[in-house]
């Protein structure tokens, strides 16, 4: 199964790649200064089959392969998303890994050009009516990796700033983690 990384140039991208492709997956990476939303359509545009969709700052562990994947046997389900426990947080989080099968695709690639200003264009996808009526997307309460572990505070600071979401997160426990 195709795995897919996004990245603009996280110090984690090379040990995701590794831990994905230890889980066999065959994983290309999408990097460069454009943004999430151009990503994403790159992958949409590339994918023909069902694909894992990761984020460089994730370093996925052993739960997210493509035998696990197999389980979700539920065919109306086009998008899982799965959680992560992130460092900047210290707690369990949704998103950075989504499981998106090839049903998605028309939809997908339909809309992306609605989204390519928005400020979480994935989120904003997972929206379209296509996934909720019926019910398409689903969050998964399964742990699939560490999201966040020693790249960028500063960015993840200014981002979580930005979206207002700054009492989520508690940057000063895990920077005296780090210290340790």
């Amino acid at each position: 199964m195709k795995a897919y990384i996004t990245s603009i140039g996280e110090k984690t991208l090379n040990l995701c790649k590794w831990s994905l492709e230890r889980n066999g997956f065959d994983v290309e990476v999408i990097e460069g200064d454009n943004s999430l939303a151009e990503k994403l359509k790159t992958i949409y545009e590339k994918a023909d089959s069902d694909f894992l969709r990761v984020d460089a700052d994730v370093i996925p562990n052993r739960n997210i392969t493509p035998d696990f994947l197999s389980t979700f046997t539920d065919k109306e389900i086009w998008w899982l998303q799965f959680q992560t426990f992130d460092w900047c947080k210290q707690d369990n989080t949704y998103g950075g890994v989504q499981f998106i099968r090839k049903e998605a695709l028309p939809y997908l690639r339909e809309n992306i050009n609605n989204h390519l200003n928005a400020e979480r264009p994935e989120s904003e996808m997972s929206r379209i009516k296509e996934f909720y009526d019926p019910r398409r997307f689903i969050s998964v309460q399964i742990v699939t990796g560490l999201h966040n572990y020693k790249n960028d505070t500063k960015r993840v600071i200014k981002t979580k700033s930005r979206r207002g979401q700054m009492n989520n997160y508690d940057f000063e426990l895990a920077q005296r983690i780090d210290e340790l």
